[in-house]
């Protein structure tokens, strides 16, 4: 089985449990455990404003994992809101194949950061 069609997988039921569309962006195996993937995707909010855009991620997210360890950090202008949730931290997910996620909702134009590259 291709390892790749199976993250596939897992983004389209993510999207079918959320009701939204996620695009896979990037997918290589996770270096410190070569098991794992580490899987980048979006997903287009349509909102303009950060408060919105914060809340309609939060009721998205909880759909996803529950609970999520959120942070939220300002750079001059830019605001950057995530949230991780993760199985070693007792974080229940409700679609199979998924043991880390992190989100991203920035008003910053979406970069890719290798520093935040963690399984999923």
């Amino acid at each position: 089985m291709n390892k790749q069609a199976g993250a596939e997988r897992v983004i389209a039921s993510m999207g079918k449990a959320v009701g939204e569309p996620f695009t896979l962006l990037s997918y290589e195996r996770y270096w410190k455990i070569p098991e794992l993937a580490a899987v980048q995707m979006t997903s287009p909010l349509g909102i303009q404003e950060p408060q919105e855009a914060v809340f309609r991620t939060l009721l998205v997210a909880q759909r996803i994992a529950f609970p999520w360890s959120v942070t939220c950090n300002t750079f001059d202008d830019d605001l950057e809101f995530e949230g991780i949730a993760t199985k070693t931290v007792s974080a229940h997910f409700t679609v199979p194949g998924v043991d880390w996620l992190l989100f991203s909702v920035t008003t910053d134009e979406p970069a890719r950061r290798p520093e935040q590259e963690h399984p999923a």
